[in-house]
């Protein structure tokens, strides 16, 4: 077998409190529910897909792998060998789908979105997943005192050069293009786990709550809160609920 190198966008998320459960009855519960996600995420992301399509953009089909208490989502990028739009967007609404339908079923993910060349290799022994974008994501994901998905710089740095190329592409101007960039991602002072602030640009994963309602979110959060006895686990949701705030009041809403 002939192993392949991939490049596109790679997400790595980690549930939030599954690493506590102490019972296998919990872990089926997390297991059925992921999976759960995994259809309904599909289903809405599909919607986003066929709109794409009747403007002659295809987007790659997640791949997607589970161990234990983390899910690594890969996006090949099929158009060309370098990092297009095309990927980038599929990330984007997957996540924006996945973030909605996990949190209204009571799972929540801190992570972190990269890109670059990596292996995904699936036969029946199971799934590998390697390269450079799985282990920077990795590295993110662990800063992260909080719900909520971080980019590398290096995703950063990929996804403003694709911007530029469209842009030049459609004869269109870099900062309208940048524009529409923005409300998917936003700088954030991001909470990590010394107590201190690290900025970066984030996955503005509240916007998604628009129509649902953000008072329904911060109703979910703050129950979740309140249902645990781990004093990290309330820092993390206090500070969920600090970025929703900010988004709200920063009009960060599609």
């Amino acid at each position: 077998m002939t192993l392949e190198i991939d490049n596109g966008v790679v997400i790595y998320l980690d549930a939030l409190g599954v690493s506590k459960y102490t019972e296998a009855a919990q872990f089926l519960d997390f297991i059925c529910e992921i999976k759960k996600m995994k259809i309904r995420a599909q289903y809405v992301w599909n919607k986003w897909k066929d709109k794409f399509e009747k403007e002659e953009i295809t987007l790659p089909d997640p791949k997607i792998a589970i161990f234990q208490d983390s899910i690594i989502i890969c996006f090949p990028d099929k158009v060309q060998k370098d990092n297009t739009l095309h990927n980038f967007f599929a990330a984007q609404n997957w996540l924006m789908a996945a973030y909605l339908v996990a949190i209204e079923k009571g799972l929540f993910f801190r992570g972190a979105i990269s890109c670059g060349e990596y292996i995904y290799d699936e036969s029946d022994g199971g799934i590998a997943v390697l390269g450079a974008p799985v282990v920077n994501a990795v590295n993110y994901e662990k800063k992260g005192n909080w719900i909520g998905v971080i980019q590398t710089d290096y995703f950063q740095e990929q996804y403003m050069k694709a911007l530029s190329q469209y842009a030049a592409a459609h004869k269109l101007a870099l900062q309208d293009v940048i524009q529409g960039y923005n409300r998917f991602y936003v700088k954030y002072d991001v909470p990590i786990k010394d107590n201190g602030k690290s900025l970066h640009y984030v996955v503005n994963w509240p916007t998604i709550w628009k129509n649902v309602g953000i008072d329904v979110l911060r109703t979910i959060l703050t129950k979740a809160r309140d249902d645990t006895d781990n004093d990290e686990e309330k820092k993390k949701y206090d500070n969920t609920l600090d970025f929703v705030k900010y988004c709200e009041e920063h009009r960060f809403f599609l």
